[in-house]
């Protein structure tokens, strides 16, 4: 009840209204445009319990359709505030920043001041399967590009008014987050998919146990049987038994398959104070430019995104038209147009949970 008090308090005072404490509710006024959308009255009064029940008042325990109501409207739109990070003093590129694992630098390095935007996501992550887990996980994107950063340190923090995310920033996250629950989810559920594993493989090693003894008496049947007709019928009902394993075996499949989902929670959009360098590069006869930023906002030095959409500063580049990739990426410098993962991309391989079957050896109706 405390924490049905405290959302519905915190959901009308951030609507406009003024919301009052009783003994065993909530009281207050509301704006006449809030309270048509809300479907309450100007004045209400909601009750939180059973002995609070008086005419007029409108139920808000658990389960009824204003909390339901409510509910759904602030996961439909998930908050999304604005801060900024305070600036600390610029620093020098290092000269082991970025290292470059196949190639060399040119040039001079140039230096820009920029005012970079990131989006701080709280990301729910669901696998589902013969039962429900989730698990909450902080993602941070580089919305200029997408790339999945570092966390940021938010402790010092301060409120602003930003521009609100545009279309191309909107497209850019809605990907990087894909990319990151396709690859950082079944990593994240691993104790829940390695649980399903363990009741797959005990499922399994039942059946073919059970499947075994049942053979085993319908052979025994069969020996037994003092008629043709008899033994016809019971030898029939014994070549059936690999059919309905193979049925029973399916349903389990299906049963235990996980599907992973995740949520956008709720979003913060940051804007920090950067400094970029631009680093001239040669791979071989082929030039070209990388840009590493330095985070003024907590002291931090990114570099730039790989095909794989995770910003790194240990990274190779490809042949033909200098991709970046990082060390799982590169496949240890060997990039030429048919390896790089940025010039062929290839599909996602999906996960698999892979389970010993027990059934595959029982032999039956044999």
């Amino acid at each position: 009840m405390d924490i049905i008090h405290e959302f519905l308090t915190t959901t009308l005072t951030a609507a406009g209204g003024i919301v009052e404490p009783m003994e065993h509710g909530l009281e207050g006024l509301l704006p006449r445009a809030v309270g048509e959308w809300l479907g309450l009255p100007e004045e209400f009064r909601i009750q939180l319990d059973e002995a609070g029940e008086a005419p007029g008042s409108i139920d808000g325990r658990l389960g009824s359709p204003l909390l339901e109501r409510l509910l759904h409207e602030r996961l439909a739109a998930p908050p999304l505030a604005a801060v900024a990070l305070p600036a600390e003093l610029p620093q020098p590129l290092p000269a082991s920043v970025p290292t470059l694992l196949n190639a060399v630098r040119t040039g001079a390095v140039e230096s820009t001041h920029v005012v970079a935007r990131y989006l701080v996501a709280e990301i729910r992550a669901v696998l589902q399967a013969d039962e429900l887990r989730s698990a909450l996980q902080s993602v941070c994107i580089r919305l200029e590009d997408g790339a999945l950063v570092r966390p940021l340190a938010l402790q010092s923090a301060y409120p602003v008014t930003l521009e609100p995310l545009r279309q191309d920033e909107v497209r850019r996250a809605q990907q990087a987050l894909a990319v990151w629950l396709r690859r950082e989810g079944p990593a994240l559920m691993q104790p829940a998919l390695g649980a399903i594993a363990r009741r797959g493989r005990r499922d399994l090693e039942r059946m073919a146990a059970y499947y075994a003894s049942l053979d085993t008496e319908m052979a025994e049947a069969v020996r037994r049987a003092r008629r043709d007709d008899e033994r016809e019928r019971r030898r029939i009902k014994r070549a059936a038994l690999p059919a309905d394993l193979a049925a029973r075996r399916a349903q389990l499949c299906e049963r235990l398959k996980p599907r992973l989902s995740g949520s956008l929670i709720a979003a913060t959009l940051v804007a920090s104070d950067a400094e970029c360098f631009t680093i001239g590069v040669r791979r071989r006869t082929r030039t070209g430019a990388v840009i590493v930023r330095y985070r003024a906002g907590d002291g931090s030095f990114e570099g730039p995104a790989c095909a794989c959409g995770t910003a790194t500063l240990r990274f190779f580049l490809c042949d033909e038209r200098l991709h970046v990739l990082c060390e799982a990426c590169g496949q240890h410098g060997r990039l030429d147009p048919s390896r790089c993962r940025a010039c062929t991309r290839p599909a996602d391989e999906p996960s698999v949970v892979s389970i010993e079957d027990a059934t595959r050896s029982t032999q039956l109706g044999s």
